[in-house]
């Protein structure tokens, strides 16, 4: 809009700054010429002289002398004035050249009048007239508009030259000849030049006309009659009038002229102000009320299009109704009121499809969470179906094969519970009751593949609220799972946790893969917003769960990266969603119950070369509250339990097969057997559908470390998260009992006792077991992704699947202690305890008859140096003997040669 109104204003000011500037022009210019006249009058009075003086020459009377005298004195007197007015005036080159000659030209009559014919003095002043008229002539060029005047005295100049050139013939030898054809000439040219004038004098001269009219007649008769009475001195009166009356009108013209055009400029350029101004006023008005619209239809645009659309769609994703649009304040209907309807109109279309795309998110969500409930009652179903094989199962094989099932069950539950979460469907408390953070991070550690990668080096003694729990186990299983998905298999993550100002941090730390800068900043960013469905969510599946839980319950969760060039995910729990723990601290996470391995030095993946500074002792072992255990017997305490084994070292299998009635602690005595009390066999239980939807929770049932399902059985030992070895503390005595030999495979059964037992009795229907039950925590490893027999598989299976035992004695003393302990076990009721977590606890060999399992043989460690070394040197070896027996075959080759010679 400027630009379109200052282009004519522009305009405008350069037509009228021209027009000001011409007739600034115009005054200057008249102001010169008015200068530049001033040497007329001197130029004249010059000629006038040099014709006095030429017609004084001719004469040849003794008084003519005196008259030439005074002619030339009069000559030299106006040719000094000429000079000097020449200097004054404001003369262009020209005529300055024209002065020049015509003064250079006087040189010869004011010092040589004595010296110069009658025919010298007649040609000079005919050039002195010649250069007078170019000089007229050359101001009138000069002129921008020449005046009138000018020719007017360039003829009167003519007419007054051709007298004096009359009077200067008639004085010559020639005088009284009337066939003089030079006088007749000039009598002629002295008439065309009052014609002349008469044309450009009109009737206000008329009177002087007529005269020179007369006087040019009488002087052709005079010639003709051949007297010289031509009119002497007074013959020139009327011409120098003339002359006079045009100098005068000149210079007052001149003067005029120079006035009026300079008051002319003053006068446009007020015109040109004003008007301007008026224009610029006008402009400002006219703009303002087209820019007043214009600037309403932007403000609304914008408003629109940063503030009340996008908080309109904001608000319809949340599920409110579609409101009406609000129009933009402009009324009318010209263009611009048509541009503000279009922009409505384009709100209320971009509204109509945000409320069509919610409508579709609501519809694919709902169609996630229906598939997902279906997904979850097919897992359930899935995993209760298990938990009956898992009951009725006694090969160590299938029922490995039976646990690794129930693991991949329980992680296909995770991914359709990250559906149900990715269609913002609610979710039902999943736990009643608060739940540690030891119990959190054993909850999540248990929800991933490879678990035995995992270490727990710290737990609060804090508890997660009820409403909570759930969710925040979600949480750690995703980033846990991430970590040991981009990190390698021979390290190890680390799970902790810390009290911050701000509230409870878990850390997850790996020495994985990392993030760029650049993509670590985005992956932060989408943490914080919580996203949106898109293409890459079923990529990212995990962090957008993340995301949204993080949304829900306000914590904020980070990437950033750590000293061991991996990746660090903090979860910072909000002191709202967190409860102060009454009770010790939980235990750390438990490890499977395997043999002591070799001493190898320890080699953890986040620990320095050094060794680490020892760390206090864990806090003794809590005895479970709410299962009716009969008191324990004194027993010698437990052996400390050895360090883990590095990353890179030989593991025990994925999933280990515990002894029933054994301990894998070295020393510990074992656990007597309690026969189970007879129970009626429980029918299955037909799901409801009020059960079909009710989702599990999100991890498996996780023991309480350090202690055993089976009454009266020593505690399990627990594994320290240091690379130092911790010690534990001693657990309460038991009753010492002496352990009864491994079963041998061919060996015919025992016979059975009197009375009812565990063998004969239908058993007790007991709560639904996963594999999480028979996890032992972090120190195993993931299932393989077949059946087939491993070299760790076969190092540590069980004595039912190896080489039958040397034929050996069975000791009738030994089956009658062990049939008594199963005798005891089945007196002890089995009915199912949970701990203050909610999470079953559970009988691991129960039912079992103690004894009937052998333990797994040691496992051998191998040393990786030694392995090394042992191949170099073979390496070595084989290219020592690759070249003696080449060195051996070139000297036979040589020998051979010279026999032939």
């Amino acid at each position: 809009m400027a630009l379109s109104l200052a282009i004519p204003l522009l305009l405008a000011a350069t037509l009228g700054g021209l027009r000001v500037q011409a007739d600034l022009a115009e005054a200057n210019n008249a102001a010169t010429s008015a200068q530049q006249v001033t040497v007329l009058p001197p130029a004249v009075n010059y000629l006038t002289a040099a014709e006095q003086a030429m017609v004084a020459a001719q004469d040849t009377s003794p008084a003519s002398q005196e008259h030439l005298e005074s002619a030339v004195a009069q000559l030299t007197r106006t040719a000094n004035q000429l000079s000097q007015t020449a200097a004054d005036a404001e003369l262009t080159t020209e005529q300055q050249y024209e002065i020049d000659s015509l003064l250079d030209l006087s040189q010869a009559m004011r010092g040589e009048s004595d010296a110069l014919s009658a025919a010298t003095w007649l040609a000079q002043l005919r050039q002195l007239q010649s250069g007078v008229s170019q000089l007229v002539t050359s101001i009138a060029n000069a002129q921008m508009e020449p005046l009138p005047q000018l020719e007017v005295l360039a003829d009167s100049l003519g007419g007054r030259f051709s007298l004096a050139m009359q009077q200067a013939l008639a004085k010559t030898d020639r005088s009284g000849e009337t066939g003089s054809q030079d006088l007749f000439a000039e009598i002629g040219v002295e008439g065309a030049a009052v014609d002349s004038l008469a044309d450009a004098l009109g009737a206000e001269h008329a009177d002087t006309i007529a005269a020179l009219r007369t006087a040019n007649a009488d002087r052709a008769r005079s010639v003709r009659t051949g007297t010289d009475n031509l009119g002497g001195e007074n013959a020139y009166d009327d011409y120098d009038t003339l002359v006079g009356g045009t100098l005068d009108d000149i210079d007052s013209q001149l003067a005029d002229a120079a006035d009026t055009a300079r008051y002319s400029a003053l006068v446009n350029a007020g015109a040109m102000a004003a008007a301007l101004l008026l224009a610029v006023l006008l402009a400002v008005l006219v703009s303002r009320a087209l820019l007043r619209p214009i600037r309403t239809v932007r403000e609304g645009a914008l408003t629109i299009a940063h503030e009340r659309l996008p908080e309109e769609v904001q608000r319809i994703r949340a599920g409110a109704e579609v409101s009406e649009v609000q129009p933009i304040a402009v009324t009318t209907a010209e263009e611009i009121g048509q541009l503000a309807r279009a922009v409505d109109d384009l709100h209320r279309q971009a509204v109509l499809l945000a409320a069509g795309e919610a409508a579709v998110r609501a519809q694919v969500a709902e169609m996630f969470v229906i598939l997902s409930r279906r997904t979850n009652s097919l897992i359930n179903q899935q995993l209760a179906q298990i938990e009956v094989l898992e009951q009725d199962e006694e090969d160590p094989r299938r029922l490995d094969s039976l646990f690794r099932l129930d693991h991949l069950a329980a992680r296909m539950r995770r991914t359709s519970d990250s559906l149900l979460i990715l269609a913002d469907a609610p979710t039902r408390g999943l736990v009643q009751e608060p739940l540690s953070v030891s119990d959190t991070m054993q909850a999540a550690t248990s929800g991933v593949q490879d678990y035995q990668r995992v270490r727990i080096l710290s737990a609060s003694p804090i508890q997660v609220s009820a409403i909570a729990a759930a969710d925040v186990v979600h949480m750690i299983t995703e980033l846990l799972d991430n970590a040991l998905t981009f990190s390698s298999p021979t390290t190890a993550v680390s799970l902790s946790s810390s009290i911050t100002p701000s509230g409870l941090t878990i850390e997850v730390i790996d020495s994985g893969l990392g993030v760029p800068p650049e993509a670590l900043g985005d992956l932060n960013r989408l943490l914080r917003s919580g996203g949106d469905i898109t293409p890459d969510t079923a990529r990212r599946m995990g962090l957008f769960v993340v995301s949204r839980l993080a949304q829900r319950h306000g914590i904020l969760v980070t990437l950033h990266r750590n000293e061991h060039e991996g990746m660090t995910a903090s979860l910072t729990l909000p002191p709202d969603i967190l409860v102060r723990d009454s009770g010790p601290e939980a235990p750390l996470a438990a490890v499977p119950s395997i043999a002591p391995l070799a001493a190898v030095p320890p080699v953890e993946p986040f620990a320095p070369s050094a060794s680490p500074e020892p760390v206090a002792p864990l806090a003794p072992v809590v005895p479970l509250s709410r299962v009716s255990l009969p008191a324990p017997e004194p027993a010698a305490p437990a052996d400390p339990v050895a360090a883990p084994a590095p990353a890179g070292a030989s593991v025990p299998p994925a999933l280990p097969r515990r002894q029933p009635g054994t301990s894998d602690v070295p020393g510990a005595p074992m656990a007597p057997i309690v026969p189970v009390q007879p129970v009626q066999p429980v029918q299955p239980v037909q799901p409801t559908p009020a059960q079909e939807w009710a989702p599990l929770p999100p991890s498996l049932p996780q023991r309480q470390p350090g202690t055993s399902d089976v009454p009266g059985a020593p505690m399990e030992p627990i594994v320290p998260v240091q690379p130092a070895v911790q010690p534990i503390v001693p657990v309460q005595p038991v009753q010492p009992v002496q352990p009864a030999p491994p079963v041998q495979e061919w060996a015919p059964p025992p016979p059975a006792p009197s009375g009812p037992s565990a063998w004969t009795q239908p058993s007790e229907r007991v709560v639904p077991r996963t594999a999480g039950d028979y996890l032992d925590g972090p120190g195993a490893d993931p299932p393989g992704p077949d059946d087939s027999v491993t070299p760790i598989f076969s190092s540590v299976r069980s004595g039912w699947l190896g080489a039958p035992p040397q034929p050996g004695s069975w000791a009738p003393s030994e089956v009658e202690a062990g049939w008594e302990r199963a005798d005891r076990v089945n007196r002890l009721s089995t009915a199912t305890h949970v701990t203050a977590a909610g999470l079953p606890v559970r009988q691991p060999g129960a039912q079992l008859v103690p004894g009937g399992i052998a333990k797994p043989p040691s496992t051998t460690v191998r040393d990786p140096e030694a392995i090394r070394a042992r191949l170099a040197a073979h390496a070595a070896g084989v290219s020592r003997g690759r070249s003696a027996a080449s060195t051996t075959a070139g000297t036979a080759e040589d020998t051979t040669t010279k026999a032939g010679h």
